[in-house]
């Protein structure tokens, strides 16, 4: 397809937690309102993080997106939810590449 850029999928990552490692209050610190979601895409242009989606609901939060690193998604996430950095990552669950997109058609599936 002429003008089409291929995107390496080695750079999209999913970092989340949900209702089988956290209980409702726990998942709650890192909930994400239209606000905060608006102010984590603005701070993700800014630190040229070019592709980005989180997904916040009872269940579950995850950000999905385009990085160098997932660091760089967990930091954009806790910079804008009342929990921290080091209670995500103790809790959390990353996924890489064809794992990070077989993680959201499943997710956006229903099936987990």
């Amino acid at each position: 397809m002429h003008g089409h850029k291929q995107t390496d999928l080695s750079a999209f990552f999913i970092s989340g937690i949900n209702y089988k490692k956290t209980d409702a209050a726990l998942r709650g610190e890192f909930a994400v309102g239209p606000t905060q979601y608006a102010s984590i895409l603005q701070k993700a242009t800014l630190e040229g993080v070019p592709e980005l989606f989180v997904l916040s609901t009872c269940n579950r939060t995850e950000i999905y997106g385009l990085a160098t690193s997932v660091d760089m998604l967990i930091r954009l996430l806790c910079s804008k939810t009342t929990g921290d950095s080091a209670t995500f990552i103790g809790l959390c669950y990353i996924k890489q590449g064809a794992e990070a997109i077989q993680h959201i058609l499943e997710v956006g599936a229903g099936l987990d």
